[in-house]
């Protein structure tokens, strides 16, 4: 067995783990473009503590990597984007109930804080333990808590969901 973890080691990594990870992005950006970029940053940024994340939990290391990147991420400002007036393309009308479902939490999950989506995304989507969330947003138990329970008394509001359960169903069918 190695003592480092090799390059070999890193590419068989990134390739095994693209697919959470941008999922992780996405959930937390709610956007396919950012949720990429953020993916890639943060997989550079490990890049360059591979030989200490390698040999310990790399995937931890990359969850904490994408949270904190993301929630840094925004409280800088930048203005490279200008929205323009009408869309370039055209919407196209929902075909089953699972793209309105899409719609509806995509919606519901804008409207919580950062912290809010990252901390029920975390806690139900990825079936982490609040202290693991915690330990990657940087906070108390207690606020995890905090953030977690509002976050879905906003989203029961705004879908009017049952169970936080719904939630991490939502996301194992590609929705959230």
């Amino acid at each position: 067995m190695r003592d480092r973890p090799t390059e070999t080691d890193f590419d068989d990594f990134v390739r095994a783990r693209w697919s959470a990870t941008a999922r992780l992005a996405y959930a937390l950006t709610l956007d396919h473009q950012r949720a990429e970029d953020l993916a890639q940053e943060s997989f550079t940024k490990l890049w360059f503590h591979w030989g200490k994340a390698g040999t310990g939990s790399p995937e931890a290391y990359l969850r904490r990597i994408v949270t904190t990147t993301f929630l840094s991420a925004r409280r800088r400002r930048w203005f490279g984007e200008h929205p323009t007036e009408t869309p370039p393309d055209t919407a196209i009308a929902a075909v089953t109930g699972q793209v309105d479902e899409r719609l509806a939490l995509r919606r519901a999950m804008a409207q919580l804080s950062p912290r809010q989506r990252a901390a029920v995304y975390l806690r139900y989507a990825e079936d982490l333990s609040e202290r693991t969330v915690a330990d990657l947003l940087g906070c108390s138990v207690g606020s995890v808590k905090q953030h977690t329970r509002r976050g879905l008394d906003a989203l029961r509001a705004d879908l009017d969901f049952t169970t936080p359960d719904e939630l991490a169903v939502l996301a194992g069918r590609g929705i959230a």
